[in-house]
């Protein structure tokens, strides 16, 4: 379990400008540069270590960002430098260009860091605090309320995929039989069986957006979310965030200085 949130009720400031700063600087190092993203994990490994999240929780945690980097997989076979392997799949003719899988490969753990990068905000700063930052950061009003109603909305989410698993767990007798061999169909079937499943929870989810919209309107929303009282400013925000810039310098350099495999 990530540790509950240490920043109730105080300024989160320096933690979100810390992640944008960053997962900013992530994003801008060159292909190839492993050895600067391992320094880069490494910081997120020291800063989970103090939250109370384990690296190898933190790590296995950040694999949801792999669906979203299928798109950099093409460059590996449409790049025609620094050919690897070139030949025949059946009708296909195809080329594994060197260039091409350094640059999916970068992409990927820069995903992958920054999806980590995003779960240690949310360990160390409530919804409410996330929001009142954002706006003490001068963002317009839409971007900070937006922010605040995607983070809640995906713990209702969360919550919801929990309860239809559970139900799933009530109404099934054992993943395997007395033998224990697995049961329960083919591939086909599972993979039929869990878009179901994911087709149930879209519907459930928009019905319950719909229930949320018409209840903030019953209530006379303005479409602004509402924080409570505004904490306390941080009296150490200048130290932090200049302490924030200089790492991200330092991150930078060694993306510029070391060698690049």
């Amino acid at each position: 379990m990530i540790a509950e949130p240490r920043s109730v009720g105080r300024d989160a400031r320096a933690a979100v400008i810390a992640t944008l700063a960053f997962v900013t600087a992530v994003a801008l190092l060159p292909p190839g540069s492993y050895l600067a993203l391992l320094f880069a994990w490494l910081l997120l490994a020291f800063a989970g270590a103090l939250l109370g999240i384990g690296p190898t929780r933190l790590a296995r945690r950040g694999l949801v960002a792999l669906p979203f980097v299928v798109a950099a997989v093409p460059i590996v076979f449409l790049r025609s430098d620094e050919l690897l392997w070139a030949g025949s799949v059946g009708p296909l003719t195809l080329q594994v260009s060197g260039a091409g899988l350094r640059i999916a490969l970068t992409a990927l753990i820069k995903a992958w860091i920054s999806v980590q990068a995003s779960m240690l905000l949310l360990a160390f700063a409530s919804a409410p605090s996330i929001v009142t930052a954002l706006r003490r950061m001068k963002l317009p009003e839409v971007i900070a309320t937006s922010a605040g109603l995607t983070i809640r909305y995906l713990e209702l989410l969360r919550d919801e995929a929990r309860r239809m698993l559970r139900a799933r767990t009530a109404r099934s007798a054992s993943p395997v039989g007395s033998g224990r061999e697995r049961i329960g169909g083919s591939i086909s079937w599972r993979a039929r069986t869990t878009g179901n499943l994911v087709g149930s929870l879209f519907l459930r989810a928009y019905s319950r957006a719909q229930r949320i919209e018409e209840a903030a309107a019953s209530r006379g929303a303005t479409g602004s979310l509402s924080i409570g009282t505004m904490p306390t400013a941080d009296p150490r925000l200048t130290i932090k965030v200049i302490g924030v810039f200089a790492l991200v310098l330092a991150l930078t350099l060694f993306g510029a200085l070391l060698p690049r495999l």
